[in-house]
């Protein structure tokens, strides 16, 4: 309604407009009517006086013309007797005594302190007697009450046509602009909010109801393609989440062998042991055996328990865990394949840096950035995980905000990379590996597990000086 209110007040304002300038030309043109009238009325009745007391005075005397004269009353109009002489002596008429003496009238207009006053002289010369003018003289402002008569009947008639105007443009204005507008914008915050329902149906034939038109085609198009992005959502998620397990199962395939290496040690332990409680089943050989086969059994399930939990696929549940017990396991796990290397690992943690994540899931990345770091060093070396927190800003077009963040950095003493080649290091199936080595998805996981988790991964890099991927991750689940 407030389009239509202030539709509806510019249309009133300028019809006030016009109507205040009509009263004003309209009064303005009176007032000029009514002074033109007076100066002809003027005119014509110092003339027809003039014969009148003219002919008095030839028959009658001087003193018979003017009692004649001052018998004359017409409305406010003062008559007076001056002679020309007198009228060329006053400074301000001097320059009518010509025309007097010509046989013309003279109007003249005086502006006063009590108002305008209009004079009309007009000559008596009869023959042989001294020349007189006779004068005429009245108020040239129109009356108060003709004027205050004129601009009541002006004002009357523009409140009128102001209110009707006024009623006319409200009913209109809410009928075609304020109806359609309330519709159109309760169809824009339902959109808005993801709700395409509800067709407008406005029946009017104008630009609103186009407008009206074109938003309910508009928002069947966005219903639709809602529901096609949602059914390619849902598949993308699930083609990512078996991408995620499937290098999840790529990381498992290639600890097995470490994996073997590591259970064929205590399996030995555990054979000779029992081959001792066969050949000496004396109760103090079999007690000692027994506690060793329990401790190697217990390493042997531990093993095999984390490579469980690490391959197994769960909904991400973010909550605020201690950082450096994930990296902890990452490195148990990765364990083997290390010794496999030659690749030393070192973790440098300081006390209680904790973030919002899913372990599981973040174990995942932090196992894909370790494996990659061991697989950059072909001849063997050292491997340094820091787990502390650092002041960072996140990457353009990222939602976080800077600040003191959880920190993860994987650096390893490898080749390292240009700047090319380290431009592309995050897109899927990206690898610089032989044939076998890598399938160039787990940097990509890596990365889109972080994001997430609300952070980022920051990459450095040089040929020759190896290569350093920093985790950052928040203290709150975004």
């Amino acid at each position: 309604m407030r389009l239509a209110f202030k539709l509806a007040a510019a249309l009133i304002v300028g019809i006030a407009l016009v109507m205040v300038a009509n009263t004003l030309v309209r009064v303005r043109r009176e007032v000029e009517l009514f002074q033109r009238d007076q100066e002809r009325d003027q005119r014509v009745m110092g003339w027809t006086l003039r014969n009148a007391v003219e002919a008095v005075w030839k028959t009658d005397g001087e003193a018979h013309a003017r009692a004649v004269l001052a018998a004359i009353e017409v409305g406010d109009l003062e008559l007076r007797w001056r002679w020309l002489d007198e009228v060329q002596a006053d400074p301000e008429l001097a320059d009518t005594a010509a025309p007097l003496r010509a046989g013309r009238e003279v109007v003249r207009v005086r502006h006063g302190v009590d108002g305008d006053h209009r004079y009309t002289l007009v000559p008596m010369a009869p023959e042989h007697l001294r020349p007189a003018v006779l004068e005429l003289s009245e108020t040239a402002s129109p009356p108060r009450a003709f004027i205050r008569a004129s601009i009541l009947e002006n004002v009357f008639a523009t409140t009128s046509i102001v209110a009707m105007c006024s009623v006319i443009a409200l009913t209109l204005g809410y009928w075609f602009v304020g109806r359609p507008m309330r519709l159109l914008t309760a169809k824009a915050r339902r959109v808005g909010s993801g709700d395409f329902s509800g067709p407008l149906a406005l029946r009017q034939r104008d630009e609103i109801g186009a407008l009206a038109a074109e938003i309910d085609a508009t928002s069947e198009r966005l219903a639709e393609a809602q529901r096609r992005v949602a059914a390619e959502t849902e598949g993308r998620i699930r083609a990512y989440e078996q991408l995620r397990h499937a290098d999840r199962l790529k990381t498992i395939g290639q600890l097995a062998s470490g994996v073997a290496h590591e259970l064929g040690t205590p399996l030995n332990v555990v054979s000779g042991h029992a081959g001792m409680i066969i050949s000496d089943p004396t109760p103090q050989v079999s007690a000692a055996s027994a506690r060793t086969i329990v401790q190697q059994t217990e390493r042997m399930a531990r093993i095999i328990r984390k490579l469980l939990d690490f391959s197994r696929r769960g909904a991400s549940r973010l909550a605020r865990h201690e950082l450096g017990r994930i990296v902890a396991d990452a490195v148990e796990i990765l364990a083997p394949l290390a010794r496999e290397r030659r690749v030393a690992v070192a973790v440098v943690a300081a006390d209680a840096v904790v973030a919002a994540v899913d372990p599981d899931q973040l174990l995942q990345a932090l196992t894909n950035l370790m494996v990659n770091g061991m697989q950059a060093m072909s001849g063997g070396g050292r491997l340094t995980i820091t787990v502390d927190r650092r002041r960072a800003r996140p990457p353009a077009g990222h939602a976080a905000e800077a600040g003191e963040l959880a920190c993860v950095t994987v650096a390893d003493e490898g080749a390292g990379m240009d700047q090319e080649t380290l431009a592309h290091v995050f897109e899927p199936f990206f690898t610089t590996k032989g044939v076998g080595e890598g399938t160039g998805l787990g940097l990509s996981v890596a990365w889109g597990i972080v994001e997430e988790h609300g952070g980022w991964i920051e990459a450095r890099s040089r040929p020759g000086t190896g290569s350093e991927f920093s985790v950052f991750l928040r203290d709150e689940a975004p």
